[in-house]
């Protein structure tokens, strides 16, 4: 259990996807302009990221690995996630209405991510057992919603601030995106692989 949670702290924090992978950056300077716009993205991801990663997990040791086709995996990836994000629009209500309500605006979006399908390809290859792939899912998401909500923030600051007329807009977006990554630098080493 305790490894679990060591690789939900690890993808979150130590090996977040959109500081160290670069994986999700557009998503996040797409979607950084208000809050609530950032909140719904950071829900979508909290529900699709784990979902997906597991799929994937299943599909590549149960059907690719076996049968030898692993160089279909991108195509069956992206099928996957597809197909996952249409089952959530069409079927979450079913789950919860208020929340089939915040995602449901983000889920095509969220079909056609590169956080999503990055996450899946990250996962089979550090070729972990079913659990760890859960909990890289679910830690990737939470590191992808933190950085988001941490830039979301930045940027509604930014607006009110006395930013030089050279720095306005993406070029100080990206320095304070810089200014994050370096953060999280601080982080490595903090958890052996």
């Amino acid at each position: 259990m305790s490894e679990f949670i060591l690789l939900i702290f690890s993808a979150a924090l130590v090996n977040n996807i959109i500081v160290l992978g670069i994986i999700g950056t557009d998503p996040a300077l797409a979607f950084m302009r208000r809050m609530d716009v950032a909140t719904g993205l950071c829900l979508t991801m909290l529900v699709l990221l784990p979902l997906v990663s597991v799929s994937g997990y299943l599909l590549d040791h149960w059907i690719l690995v076996p049968l030898q086709l692993e160089y279909f995996q991108l195509l069956v990836f992206v099928s996957t996630v597809i197909l996952i994000t249409l089952l959530l629009k069409h079927y979450g209500h079913r789950i919860n209405k208020k929340l089939d309500a915040r995602i449901n605006v983000f889920l095509p979006f969220a079909g056609i991510n590169t956080t999503v399908l990055g996450t899946m390809l990250l996962n089979q290859e550090l070729s972990i057992t079913f659990l760890k792939s859960l909990a890289f899912g679910i830690g990737s998401a939470l590191g992808f919603s933190f950085v988001l909500l941490l830039m979301t923030a930045a940027v509604e600051r930014l607006q009110v601030a006395d930013v030089p007329i050279p720095f306005r807009g993406l070029p100080i977006v990206l320095i304070t995106l810089a200014m994050i990554s370096m953060a999280f630098m601080g982080f490595s080493g903090l958890i052996n692989q």
